[in-house]
């Protein structure tokens, strides 16, 4: 009964949870790591170029960050920072930041702007493309037009990964305006994001679930992404197994149908599980698009010690002459206190 509690608990957990598309980046806040400047040291997770730039914290009025203690700033265009992730090529990814320039600093940001960029690399690490997902745009001269200073600025887009791309390098910069000598001011980076927009999510079992009871594992289910197109209907596949390589020797359950989830059945003690849900976009008139699932993953328990055989008289998992044994010392023994003639 324990068991059956924690595993309630655990999907109640990822149903709360799983509202939101995960993140790929690792330390996407910057809370990792210890402040000071870049070189050393670097931000957790993070690569740092050149050392005009700080790993910094809610700790003075000239401090700034969008959320939690901790944020980054960069002051100069020879440095910069940057996180590789792998993505799946053909695949729609969002990609978000948050930038902040402070006026009290030489009066704002000036002379360039604040870039937020990916760029895309196959298997053999040569660069297939680079594109901006946005910036922050600082003034030109003083006083001339620009993003707005001392308030937070969503800088936000979403790509779709080239043919042959396995890697996305995510990087943010300033950007020195053209035939500038020198840059004023500064960026503040925070809350940086990459998520797979066209993906299933929500997968239940919750990926990384542990112990789950095999018989009371009947169904896979998740929720499909909305379509490109409204009116649409995301069709998906779903493969399932215990191959950690996808799809390997995996079986595919489901084929290009209109569902959300999938039954199974027979699961086996103490094994780890592997399965992806890959969907179809219509994309109205457009080529269909079909998007590859991210490999989730949950293991059994031990089976036994919850449900019995019949015939497993002593509890032990197994019918066997242990059994017989115990009925054999046990025959034409009667344990009735009501009844005088039980011996």
């Amino acid at each position: 009964m324990k068991k059956k509690i924690v595993l309630l608990v655990v999907l109640v957990i990822s149903f709360a949870a799983g509202n939101a598309l995960a993140n790929d980046l690792l330390n996407p806040g910057f809370e990792l790591g210890a402040l000071g400047r870049f070189d050393p040291p670097n931000v957790t997770n993070w690569t740092t170029v050149g050392t005009k730039g700080w790993h910094t914290g809610n700790t003075s009025a000239n401090d700034f960050v969008h959320s939690g203690a901790k944020a980054v700033k960069v002051w100069w265009d020879d440095t910069s920072l940057y996180q590789d992730i792998s993505v799946i090529a053909g695949n729609r990814y969002d990609f978000s930041v948050w930038a902040y320039a402070f006026s009290g600093d030489d009066l704002g940001l000036r002379f360039a702007d604040a870039v937020f960029h990916v760029k895309w690399y196959d298997a053999g690490s040569t660069l297939i493309s680079d594109e901006e997902i946005g910036r922050f745009y600082g003034a030109k001269v003083v006083g001339e037009p620009c993003d707005p200073y001392d308030t937070w600025k969503f800088i936000s887009g979403s790509r779709t990964s080239p043919p042959l791309a396995v890697t996305c390098r995510v990087r943010l910069y300033l950007d020195r305006h053209d035939g500038a000598f020198e840059i004023k001011g500064s960026i503040f980076w925070d809350d940086a994001s990459v998520s797979f927009s066209y993906g299933a999510s929500n997968p239940v079992p919750e990926d990384g679930a542990l112990n789950l009871i095999p018989f009371e594992v009947t169904a896979l289910s998740w929720d499909r992404p909305a379509p490109r197109q409204v009116g649409d209907t995301i069709l998906c596949d779903v493969w399932f197994g215990t191959d950690p390589n996808m799809p390997g020797t995996n079986t595919k359950i489901l084929n290009k149908q209109d569902a959300s989830s999938v039954a199974i059945s027979s699961l086996a003690s103490n094994q780890d599980y592997y399965w992806r849900v890959d969907c179809y976009d219509p994309d109205g008139a457009n080529p269909e698009i079909k998007s590859e699932g991210q490999t989730w993953t949950f293991n059994t328990a031990d089976n036994c010690y919850l449900s019995y055989m019949l015939g497993d008289i002593n509890k032990d998992c197994y019918v066997n002459f242990a059994d017989f044994a115990e009925m054999g010392e046990n025959w034409l023994k009667c344990n009735d206190v009501s009844n005088s003639n039980c011996q």
